[in-house]
């Protein structure tokens, strides 16, 4: 079956910058949302027609969920969870805990692919095929997503199963968008537990819970739907 994965991070800074970090900013995101090729069309309209009958424009992400919008992003998480084989999967990273001195010869950027290469490698199945779309970034090495393309598909000599790996503006992609609204959700729970100063965010992190009949947290490796991995990070000494 061919997939579409759209993939995006939260907090990211923080992998480079230890100052940034505190009590409630402390941990990053790399996550993605999986829709089946021939499903995206569909939610894409779905999407869109969320937006049209609330009368929101623009881009939809974690950073503009408010008060006058809360409906709005309710309804997109209902939708996440009634989309059958839509499914999000997030890799929760400890930033206080990074050390690229000791594991990647102080390449902040060579990390931050190593996590995107957990992200991919624990997700994609050999008898499948993908198309990964991310965010735009500015990277020092332009050919980061090729190679992190080529090391994934190592794990399966014989099929290979992703196609490409293509960053894109959020701005165009609405399935990008929804995407980060369900990592800020996950990032949000975990720096703030449940002391979030905003009512709207927490809002949102609580239908998720709803629909998830559980706090989001860590989930076993076998949840689709769903699925949070805390990375094992190891203090060095």
């Amino acid at each position: 079956m061919n997939y579409d994965l759209f993939c995006d991070e939260s907090r990211q800074d923080l992998l480079a910058c230890a100052s940034s970090i505190t009590e409630v900013n402390r941990f990053c995101c790399i996550g993605g949302l999986s829709v089946p090729t021939e499903k995206k069309v569909e939610l894409k309209k779905q999407i869109n027609a969320l937006k049209a009958r609330h009368g929101v424009h623009g881009e939809i992400k974690w950073g503009t969920v408010s008060d006058s919008r809360l409906q709005f992003y309710l309804d997109l998480v209902d939708l996440f969870f009634s989309t059958d084989d839509l499914c999000s999967r997030v890799v929760v990273i400890d930033a206080s805990k990074i050390r690229n001195n000791v594991f990647n010869d102080n390449d902040q950027e060579l990390g931050y692919y190593k996590f995107y290469y957990q992200l991919l490698y624990h997700w994609v199945s050999w008898d499948n095929s993908y198309r990964v779309y991310t965010d735009q970034k500015t990277n020092r090495d332009k050919k980061r997503l090729q190679e992190l393309r080529r090391i994934v598909n190592v794990k399966f000599p014989i099929s290979n199963p992703i196609l490409s790996i293509q960053a894109i503006d959020s701005k165009e992609s609405v399935i990008l968008q929804l995407q980060n609204v369900i990592m800020g959700a996950i990032g949000y729970k975990y720096n703030f537990k449940n002391a979030g100063k905003s009512s709207a965010k927490k809002a949102v992190v609580e239908r998720i819970e709803q629909h998830l009949h559980h706090s989001i947290g860590r989930t076993s490796a076998a949840v689709q739907k769903f699925n949070v991995f805390e990375i094992d990070l190891r203090e060095a000494d």
